[in-house]
């Protein structure tokens, strides 16, 4: 191989290696998502939010240090973590659950600040060189005066029931509203097992409401004076006035209790792709465009030197 040949392939190597080293070096620690934002807190609610700290490569337990940088709405954030933690080794992944607490005397305005997170290796010395990797999470939290009433409707379900035993119909709540809040009213229209005959009626108005920011299940209890068999319900749930959901759905009635949830078999399930970082991909592809660009070369070569 001569001296020309031996530079093209040293550039050919090294441009690559150059274009993905950043990437690789800034994707050792890092954070998703990257701020904590809420522009429809009011005086006296809560709100969460979990941030994921994430290692491209977690071979060693991390002691993890977390500073809040906000003077004055220090005293409202809190890590249920603590303030110190320990990721243990082998999580890609670690949930840090930040809690935002508004006090009900607090000031309408908008607020900022950040949350440090320090890492290092479990044992490192606290003096001399060591490792150290961080990220910043960003605040951006507002505090209004208008309340915003603003729920979805996750799923909804009828379990199995007893016979004699009420029925239950069960409504799981997403509330994006800054006030406490879910249905007024759950109606169920009863059918036989082919929803061909219609065998009764029953509305319930719905008390328990989900607390602001936050997703939950809220049950409703209806009488049961039905025999064991399978039958329809179609389900009217409403929000005021207003028919959110109108949906079927079928319901059984058992003998004796509900059977436990069995433990489900074991199955080989497929790696979560979407875990894997950005670095893992751009180095595999930059290998992979090396390797094709060197069996180029030599084969280039091979034909010269014939």
């Amino acid at each position: 191989m001569n001296l020309k040949s031996k530079i093209l392939l040293l550039l050919l190597i090294g441009i690559p290696l150059f274009v993905f080293q950043n990437n690789i070096v800034k994707a050792g620690f890092g954070i998703s998502p990257p701020s904590v934002i809420n522009k429809n807190l009011v005086p006296g609610s809560y709100y969460e939010q979990d941030i994921f700290l994430v290692q491209s490569q977690p071979d060693v337990d991390l002691s993890a240090t977390i500073t809040i940088n906000a003077d004055k709405i220090k005293n409202w954030i809190k890590i249920e973590n603590g303030n110190t933690f320990v990721i243990p080794k082998g999580n890609q992944q670690f949930p840090m659950k930040v809690d935002v607490n508004i006090p009900s005397n607090a000031e309408l305005g908008e607020y900022k600040g950040s949350i440090t997170v320090s890492t290092s290796p479990v044992g490192a010395p606290k003096s001399g060189v060591s490792v150290v990797l961080g990220a910043n999470v960003s605040i951006d939290l507002n505090v209004t005066g208008i309340q915003v009433s603003n729920f979805s409707i996750q799923n909804f379900q009828i379990p199995d029931a007893s016979k004699g035993s009420p029925i239950k119909f069960i409504i799981k709540i997403k509330n994006d509203g800054n006030t406490d809040n879910g249905p007024t009213k759950v109606g169920l229209t009863y059918f036989d097992q082919y929803h061909s005959k219609q065998l009764g009626q029953q509305e319930e108005m719905v008390t328990d409401k989900v607390k602001s920011f936050q997703t939950g299940d809220i049950s409703v209890e209806f009488p049961n004076t039905f025999d064991v068999g399978s039958y329809w319900a179609d389900v009217k749930i409403y929000n005021s006035d207003k028919i959110a959901v109108d949906s079927k759905l079928v319901f059984n009635v058992i003998a004796g209790a509900p059977a436990q949830a069995k433990p489900k078999p074991f199955a080989i399930s497929m790696p979560n792709l979407s875990a894997i970082p950005l670095w893992v991909y751009l180095l595999t592809f930059a290998v992979i465009i090396i390797l094709i660009l060197i069996i180029v070369i030599i084969v280039i070569l091979r034909k010269s030197k014939k």
